[in-house]
């Protein structure tokens, strides 16, 4: 089974609004290539590489693993005899970020929620996640457009 990850509003309008901002700053400091200038296109070229480095694309299960298929640095896979617990889950918009983005190229990096505790995300849709935790106690918050057949497809081949 594989399911496409959706971007939410928020997103996608924060991952076109962050580079144009970036790109505005440059071009308008363009006539006068200083320090700061290069120091925001250093910066800029590093935000977009990690976007794209994490950024969720789709997402899969075969009978052996769970695949997050990413932009750039390929496949992060779990083996399916390591998940313990999966679920449908929603993160809370308070929850804290502790690095990573907040919906540059959606919500990627480590979090701590009340509900759900600390977690690695990989989602760029809050209310299409679902969550998985690992034999050795790391959770992991990933959205897809079917997640609720996503868990049920993870279940029924965990157990």
């Amino acid at each position: 089974m594989k399911s496409k990850v959706h971007f939410s509003t928020y997103c996608t309008i924060i991952t076109i609004v962050v580079p144009a901002a970036l790109l505005t700053g440059i071009l308008t400091h363009l006539h006068s290539i200083d320090q700061p200038t290069l120091l925001t296109m250093a910066l800029t070229v590093a935000i977009v590489a990690a976007g794209l480095y994490y950024c969720p694309v789709s997402v899969s299960v075969n009978p052996s693993e769970l695949i997050i298929h990413r932009l750039l640095s390929g496949d992060k896979t779990f083996p399916l005899a390591d998940i313990v617990e999966v679920d449908t889950c929603y993160p809370s918009a308070a929850g804290i970020r502790l690095c990573g983005s907040g919906g540059f190229f959606g919500y990627w990096g480590y979090f701590s929620d009340i509900v759900i505790g600390q977690y690695f995300g990989y989602y760029a849709d809050r209310s299409q996640c679902f969550y998985i935790k690992l034999k050795n106690k790391r959770q992991y918050v990933i959205s897809c457009k079917n997640h609720v057949g996503m868990v049920e497809a993870i279940r029924k081949n965990i157990g």
